[in-house]
């Protein structure tokens, strides 16, 4: 019994010790295992939360050219490796408040202060004396000053002075002489002199020196030649040589070095011909011709000195697009529009891009292209809500961009605003 007794007690006592050992060693591993846990968690926050290197992000445009088309197709490219993404700046339009009068082939003018003058047009039936004012601050037209003639086709030019001129055009007793001058500071038309020559579809510049030059327009069915100048300081107008030939619906831009360039316009066969004046010297002289005949074209000066044309029609509405380089005095070629189109705008924008508005294919446009010079691409862009052709386009103060009025399936009041994101 004793032997017995003595077996068991050891027994139970090196069972316990190797429960303990056995509690020990569990125990143990428990610890290395959330060790280990510990370790591996600590590894992964510091790989991907405090050392993570920042996300690149790569601006890419992929440019391609097609024989069949020139716009500038846009491709969105991702890399394993790294995110790729294509930034486009994009267009985006706002209705604003609606002209008080619904108004087509009017003209507009930004005023000093940031306003815009909208004048005359043509309405639902006659032309229009009328005229407002749109306040970019409120969004809103508001009435101003009626002038003394009715008129549509006509020019308004805002003078050194801040008044605006505006001369010619068409009226339901014919084509006008009288010119006006609207006065910001209150709001009222007072006549100045008459032109000599009654026109309509004319253009008119205005100088470094602060003149005017009026030049070709429309009367019955001839394309004058004449050119005539504003001085502001006297309010007369005087006769400049004429032209090389007579021109209605062409262009006229200013270059660098002062001269003028006008384009297009002429009468068959003379519709790709162009010309230069001489303000100093007071002379037309033939320049280089373009590569096509154009009417209801645009002209746009760019940073670069050279000349942007868009458009217009000659058998029809035209996509084509040159490049007028004064230091040659050539015209080049270069990548059409997606739209045939006349009747449009073009506005150069604050970042030196020009943007494409409207016009009349086989029926008035909302397409928006724009122009990049560097790249000499086009680029299409969100469309405008309306449709519209022989609207205007006006560029703010604050490089917004507004369009009123034109012609969709009729005289249209509507207006909006474009801003780039």
């Amino acid at each position: 019994m004793h032997r017995n007794s003595t077996f068991s007690d050891s027994t139970v006592t090196q069972l316990k010790r190797y429960q303990w050992w056995q509690n020990r060693r569990f125990k143990l591993g428990i610890s290395i295992l959330v060790l280990v846990i510990a370790i591996i968690t600590l590894s992964l926050i510091l790989k991907f939360v405090v050392f993570a290197p920042e996300k690149s992000e790569t601006t890419t445009t992929t440019t391609t050219t097609s024989t069949s088309s020139s716009l500038t197709t846009e491709v969105y490219s991702t890399t394993t490796t790294t995110i790729t993404t294509t930034t486009t700046q994009q267009l985006v339009w706002h209705n604003t408040g609606n002209l008080t009068t619904t108004r087509y082939r009017h003209a507009a003018s930004v005023l000093n202060d940031g306003k815009v003058l909208v004048s005359g047009g043509l309405g639902s039936q006659y032309q229009l004396s009328s005229t407002e004012l749109y306040d970019p601050s409120t969004g809103k037209w508001t009435l101003t000053g009626r002038m003394l003639i009715e008129r549509e086709l006509h020019t308004a030019s805002v003078l050194t002075n801040g008044k605006v001129l505006v001369v010619g055009g068409e009226s339901s007793h014919g084509y006008i002489t009288e010119s006006e001058l609207y006065d910001p500071s209150t709001g009222n038309w007072t006549v100045t002199d008459s032109t000599q020559y009654a026109r309509a579809e004319h253009t008119a510049t205005v100088l470094p020196n602060g003149k005017v030059l009026v030049t070709g327009g429309f009367y019955g069915d001839r394309h004058l030649d004449t050119a005539e100048l504003y001085d502001p300081s006297t309010e007369t107008w005087t006769n400049t040589s004429t032209m090389n030939i007579g021109r209605e619906h062409h262009t006229a831009t200013v270059l660098r070095d002062g001269r003028v360039l006008v384009a297009g316009g002429g009468k068959h066969p003379n519709e790709h011909t162009a010309e230069l004046y001489d303000p100093v010297r007071e002379i037309w002289t033939y320049t280089g011709n373009m590569t096509g005949g154009r009417e209801r074209h645009t002209a746009s000066a760019l940073a670069s000195g050279k000349v942007l044309v868009t458009g217009g029609t000659q058998d029809g509405p035209s996509n084509t697009v040159e490049l007028y380089d004064p230091n040659t005095e050539t015209w080049t070629a270069i990548s059409s529009m997606k739209d045939g189109r006349f009747d449009h705008t073009a506005s150069v924008l604050p970042n030196g891009k020009v943007l494409i508005l409207g016009g009349y294919l086989s029926n008035s446009l909302n397409s928006v292209e724009l122009y990049d010079p560097l790249t000499e691409s086009w680029t299409t862009i969100a469309s405008m809500n309306h449709r519209r052709s022989d609207h205007t386009a006006s560029v703010l103060l604050d490089g917004t961009i507004l369009v009123s009025g034109g012609y969709e399936l009729g005289s249209t009041n509507t207006a909006e605003i474009y801003k780039s994101l």
